[in-house]
């Protein structure tokens, strides 16, 4: 997350934060999905502005359609997928679905958050979202190639092209060009109860609550079109110059406007987040996220299927108490449900370093 221009009497952010990351899969950013956070509350009352930019590559298909464009090798389709060959996907596999989300996509949040009690945070999240074709896939094709890795079928798709499209249930969604630019996608309010403090012998622990409104174009793929609800809890605790951090939350999905026959399910995500500090003013963080999405697992389709991803980056302090974050972003598994790679930019405002014991006030007569 990225802050400027903040007070003096802001509330601190961190060093050995978790990133706030969350799955970046186009049809999961529909919904909601609240991100990883910490158990222990700010130090001081305040307001903290922050910005924050996650951009992602993602070819992921239902595997008859990543099958048949192998085969088929550009001498048909040229690569490309049009709602026509999604159809007849969808009527030979097991489960009488197909999709393909195929381009690239940047998210950026705005966020503000305060500490309005001792014990409890309330924030706003703003996102703007943009689809796009990109500019990756050769690159990532040339890597993949380059160290003889698992290629998930990319080269079977035309390169730097996108579509994003789901067949079944009664249902159609297809998008064979990015719908629109930059755009406000689906506002999202929470509030946080900051209930242990940490200890010696036991974590911080924290329980909140979110509310996504449908403030983001369903038609340009910035939102469902519907209000979600989430609940989620957090652990934190510092193990010398090392913390630990662990959080779970459900999600309460509701439609999706472009397909409001679809049956959808509500959503569960659950982070793991590993922090080690060598120094006052850098941070190593390496964070899991296992999220169950909206989408309900059919045969032959892993769109329904639990997707893990990892994010690996550093958090350095800047003057004036920032921090700037970096991470990459990438797949753990063989299931086509998540972005292939991605990158994470922000900076946010941190608490000042403690640059010796702490000193308890002296009262005088």
């Amino acid at each position: 997350m990225v802050g400027a221009g903040l007070p003096g009497g802001a509330s601190a952010a961190e060093l050995d934060d978790p990133f706030p990351l969350r799955n970046q899969l186009p049809f999961s950013l529909l919904f909601l999905s609240p991100v990883p956070a910490s158990a222990r509350p700010p130090a001081d009352r305040g307001v903290r502005v922050a910005f924050g930019l996650a951009y992602e590559n993602t070819l992921a298909a239902t595997d008859d359609l990543i099958r048949f464009l192998r085969q088929d090798d550009f001498q048909t389709y040229g690569g490309r997928v049009t709602l026509p060959l999604l159809q007849a996907i969808a009527s030979v596999t097991p489960g009488r679905t197909a999709f393909v989300l195929d381009g690239e996509t940047l998210r950026t949040v705005i966020e503000a958050r305060a500490l309005l009690a001792k014990r409890f945070e309330a924030g706003i999240e703003i996102p703007l979202i943009e689809h796009g074709r990109g500019f990756l896939d050769s690159i990532i094709d040339a890597y993949h190639e380059h160290l003889n890795l698992p290629d998930g079928g990319r080269p079977g798709f035309a390169r730097d092209r996108f579509s994003a499209g789901y067949v079944g249930d009664g249902e159609e969604v297809f998008f064979d060009h990015p719908p629109g630019g930059l755009g406000l996608g689906d506002i999202t309010l929470d509030g946080r109860a900051f209930l242990l403090r940490e200890g010696s012998g036991r974590p911080a622990l924290a329980a909140g609550g979110s509310l996504k409104l449908p403030t983001g174009s369903a038609a340009h793929l910035r939102g469902s079109g519907s209000t979600d609800y989430a609940a989620s809890i957090s652990l934190s605790k510092s193990l010398g110059r090392s913390t630990l951090h662990a959080g779970y939350a459900y999600t309460f999905v509701g439609a999706w406007r472009l397909a409001p026959d679809l049956p959808l399910r509500d959503s569960r995500s659950l982070f793991g987040t590993y922090v080690f500090s060598p120094g006052r003013n850098t941070a190593l963080i390496v964070q899991t996220l296992r999220t169950r999405g909206p989408f309900r697992f059919r045969a032959g389709s892993d769109l329904g299927r639990v997707a893990w991803e990892v994010a690996v980056g550093l958090r350095h302090r800047l003057p004036r108490d920032l921090a700037l974050d970096w991470a990459l972003i990438e797949n753990l598994d063989r299931e086509h449900n998540t972005p292939d790679v991605g990158a994470y930019f922000g900076l946010s405002l941190l608490g000042r370093p403690l640059r010796g014991p702490r000193r308890l006030p002296v009262s005088t007569p």
